[in-house]
């Protein structure tokens, strides 16, 4: 994703944030019934800016679980995108990190748990889109840089 359409940059400077790669790092389903549908939706981001690779490393876990306890998912999966080596990082943390990336990364989460379930046997689950932004504070105390 490249945006030039910032409000907080000089005009005329453009705006670098690619996204480079999602992968499933863990997943963990338990089913106990096919269950009602019913589901609750838990997320835990963390962040890691490597200053020297330009990149953002995202990790969201999503725990889903069905209301009546049937069934049980865990994920944890991790995105990495790249930004422009004359970042400023600030800006960038109040906005792509924090905003964008959760954003970017959620449907591909959303189309592994469908798929998931549907080959499971239970209720096949589809994920509501959720506007990510109120993880925007919790992710952004938990973002860590490193050289």
């Amino acid at each position: 994703m490249s945006d030039d359409t910032s409000k907080d940059l000089p005009k005329g400077q453009e705006v670098t944030f690619n996204f480079i790669n999602f992968v499933i790092k863990e997943s963990h389903i338990v089913i106990h019934d096919k269950g009602s549908g019913k589901i609750n939706v838990d997320f835990n981001p963390k962040g890691f800016i490597y200053k020297g690779k330009h990149q953002f490393h995202l990790e969201l876990a999503v725990d889903i679980t069905e209301e009546e306890n049937n069934f049980n998912i865990k994920i944890n999966s991790h995105a990495v995108f790249e930004f422009d080596e004359n970042a400023d990082l600030d800006k960038y943390r109040s906005s792509f990190f924090i905003i964008n990336a959760p954003a970017i990364m959620f449907p591909y989460i959303r189309a592994f748990v469908s798929s998931l379930t549907s080959q499971c046997g239970v209720v096949t689950v589809t994920l509501p889109t959720f506007n990510l932004i109120n993880l925007a504070d919790y992710l952004n105390q938990n973002i860590e840089e490193l050289d």
